[in-house]
């Protein structure tokens, strides 16, 4: 494997070359935009020409053949001239000379069925800082034929990561590793450019991890920790209720329905008062949205544009009107990534406004929002919840402040009546700049 047939015209970044020497380990890690996964799926398509060979591309989770590398080795096998070379046949893709690429998530195996790649000569481990410490340990012993190969690719996460803490904070004397980044890659293009550009100037926490490949501070990125330590024990006597809602139309996709109730008080804080989460399906959470309504009675409820609304819009709405609840639903359009979807939620938390209670899901909340990155493939749907509170916060308005104090009758037009309406105003006048800061 030292050498590419000649007719394959593949990009390989001249840092990444040494991937070409035989290798137990190779390890491929850094932020977005430095090619590893491109590069690494050209690589094996052009060796897998030279010599039959079996290679097993996998990651920790692997639901479908969407969620998996595929697509991508496909996609090369169009750009490269290959598809009459290389062609998908039940679930794999094979090669004219008998090369076969084969796609597993590696959580679903035990140690009994990951015996079934025991013959493999190269495993492709993609996102392989996701991969746990036991996966890796049924893996790494199952590929024992005379000059296999495990290759990584990941942009690190956490520090004490398997894949992390073995091979690139401590030395390993049979692993080739690599740290590759934007500014490596030659045809790292002008629109990707742009991105980075615009998250180093958000935030440089986010930006060090998503682009230049640091491991995420455990502080958190976009949202820090520090933010949500106050606890509340009492809530104001007087709050404004709005909820929000990301849903999910499958219990089996990894993805979360959460719905979030928050009031905003006299000072505009927001008060988070109660959550709910759950991987099902709508004929499951539509009634307990329903009745999470009907106990808090929102002045609105916030959802995002889009496919999934559409698609559980009428049920909802029938579910909503048979139980004779009324609520104001507004839904939001999805603009920009989900990074600049969470800025003002952000800007919030940042100023001391919001409160949440001691409660387990408050927990969950604060862990999901100092780990977002705005990546695909992450769990955040409960950020994307307060992401919408914050989007919506120009169709709220925050409780009245409480006015007990019996009002002296004033004569109009007397010295007190000009002096009283002149408070009066500067107060509405303050209340204003409150809303709108």
């Amino acid at each position: 494997m030292t050498a590419l047939a000649p007719q394959v015209p593949i990009q390989v970044p001249a840092k990444l070359m040494p991937i070409l020497q035989p290798r137990r380990f190779k390890v491929l890690h850094g932020g977005r935009g430095g090619a590893k996964s491109h590069t690494v799926a050209q690589v094996l398509l052009a060796i897998g020409m030279q010599s039959r060979l079996r290679i097993l591309c996998g990651r920790e989770v692997q639901k479908s053949l969407k969620e998996s590398s595929m697509q991508l080795l496909l996609d090369y096998v169009d750009r490269l001239g290959l598809s009459s070379y290389y062609r998908f046949v039940n679930g794999q893709i094979a090669g004219c000379n008998g090369t076969v690429f084969t796609f597993t998530g590696l959580r679903a195996h035990t140690s009994t069925s990951i015996k079934s790649f025991e013959g493999y000569d190269i495993v492709w481990v993609e996102e392989a800082q996701s991969v746990s410490a036991h996966s890796w340990n049924m893996l790494i012993p199952t590929i024992r034929k005379t000059g296999s190969e495990i290759w990584a690719t990941l942009n690190a996460d956490q520090a004490d990561d398997y894949v992390y803490d073995r091979f690139i904070r401590h030395d390993d004397s049979d692993a080739l590793v690599i740290e590759i980044n934007w500014r490596d890659n030659p045809w790292f293009s002008a629109e990707l450019d742009t991105e980075r550009r615009k998250m180093q100037a958000l935030n440089d926490d986010l930006y060090q991890h998503v682009w230049e490949g640091k491991c995420r501070s455990i502080s958190g990125l976009l949202f820090k920790r520090d933010w949500f330590r106050k606890r509340y024990d009492k809530l104001p006597d007087d709050l404004s209720p709005y909820m929000a809602s990301d849903y999910a139309v499958s219990q089996d996709q990894g993805d979360w329905t959460e719905h979030g109730v928050q009031g905003l008080d006299e000072s505009v804080d927001m008060y988070f008062t109660d959550w709910l989460s759950g991987q099902t399906s709508p004929d499951v959470w539509i009634p307990a949205a329903v009745n999470l309504v009907k106990r808090h009675k929102p002045h609105a409820w916030f959802e995002e544009k889009g496919v999934i609304l559409r698609a559980v819009d009428g049920a909802l709405t029938k579910s909503l009107r048979e139980a004779k609840v009324y609520v104001v639903r507004e839904p939001l359009p999805s603009a920009g990534n989900k990074a600049e979807r969470a800025l003002g939620f952000a800007a919030r938390a940042s100023m001391g406004s919001v409160w949440l209670p001691a409660a387990e899901w408050s927990d969950r909340l604060v862990n999901q929002l100092c780990s977002f990155t705005g990546e695909p493939g992450r769990t955040d749907d409960m950020v994307d919840v307060c992401s919408l509170m914050a989007r919506g916060l120009n169709k709220m308005w925050n409780a009245r402040p409480s006015r007990n104090e019996k009002r002296d009758e004033v004569i109009p037009f007397t010295r007190r009546w000009i002096e009283q309406s002149e408070r009066e105003t500067e107060r509405d006048e303050a209340a204003h700049a409150r809303n709108y800061r």
